[in-house]
C-alpha cells in the first residue's frame, strides 16, 4: 500500500512548480463544478425545455433560463432547464445525434420533460410515438390560452388518430428558427409554468 503513495509523492516532487499550481487549479475548479452539480440537484425544477435542431440560436440557454426565471419569479431552491444543445437527423449514425435523439426519448419516458421545440418532422416523430397533450383540450381549461389558438395543427399520434398536438412558433416571440414547432408530453410534470410559458409566447 505505502509503494504507491511513496511514488505518488515523488511524481509531484518532480513536477514543475507552475504544473503544481495548474494540478491544484484544476483540481479546484473539478471541484467546484461537482459541488454546483451537486446544489443545481436539490433544486425544485419550476420548468424543463429541451430545444432540438435550433441553427440560428434563437432559442439560447442562457437567455431563455434568465428571461423565464425572471417571468416566474423564481427563488434560491428552484431552477429552469433549458438544453438548446440537441441535434435530431433521423437515420444518422452520428452519436452525438443518436444521444439527442435517445436523451429526448429519456427524458420523456421519465415524465421529466414539460415542453419539446423542434422542427416539424422531428415533432412528428415524437407525437407518433409517445403520448402528447392535446392542446386544445389545454385552451378550453385554461382561457388565457385562447391567443395561441390560430397557430395550432393537427398531427397523427400511435393510435392513427389526428388531434392538435402541435404548436407553431414562427408567429410567436421566438420566429426565425428552424426549430418552430412546440409539443407537450401528456406526462409533463409542470403544468402551471407551461401555461404561463405558452402565454409568454404570444403575449403582445
Amino acid at each position: 500500500m505505502r509503494q504507491p503513495i511513496m511514488s505518488l509523492r515523488g511524481t509531484f516532487k518532480t513536477l514543475p512548480s507552475k504544473s503544481l499550481v495548474s494540478l491544484f487549479i484544476l483540481i479546484l475548479l473539478v471541484g467546484v463544478y461537482v459541488g454546483d452539480l451537486f446544489i443545481q440537484r436539490q433544486k425544485e425544477i419550476v420548468l424543463q425545455l429541451f430545444v432540438a435542431n435550433d441553427e440560428q440560436d434563437v432559442f439560447k440557454a442562457s437567455s431563455l433560463e434568465k428571461e423565464l426565471g425572471i417571468l416566474f419569479s423564481i427563488e434560491k431552491n428552484q431552477r429552469i432547464i433549458v438544453d438548446d444543445s440537441l441535434y435530431v437527423v433521423f437515420g444518422s449514425t452520428d452519436r452525438y445525434i443518436e444521444s439527442s435523439l435517445s436523451k429526448i426519448y429519456a427524458y420523456m419516458a421519465a415524465k421529466e420533460l414539460d415542453i419539446l421545440i423542434a422542427p416539424m418532422d422531428v415533432a412528428k416523430h415524437y407525437i407518433s410515438g409517445l403520448p402528447m397533450t392535446d392542446l386544445s383540450i389545454l385552451v378550453e381549461a385554461y382561457p388565457s390560452l385562447e391567443i395561441i389558438t390560430p397557430y395550432l395543427g393537427m398531427a397523427e399520434d400511435s393510435n392513427g388518430q389526428r388531434k392538435t398536438y402541435l404548436l407553431n412558433l414562427e408567429e410567436s416571440r421566438y420566429a426565425n428558427s428552424d426549430a418552430s414547432v412546440l409539443v407537450i408530453p401528456e406526462s409533463a410534470p409542470n403544468k402551471e409554468s407551461i401555461i404561463g410559458f405558452l402565454e409568454y409566447l404570444f403575449e403582445k
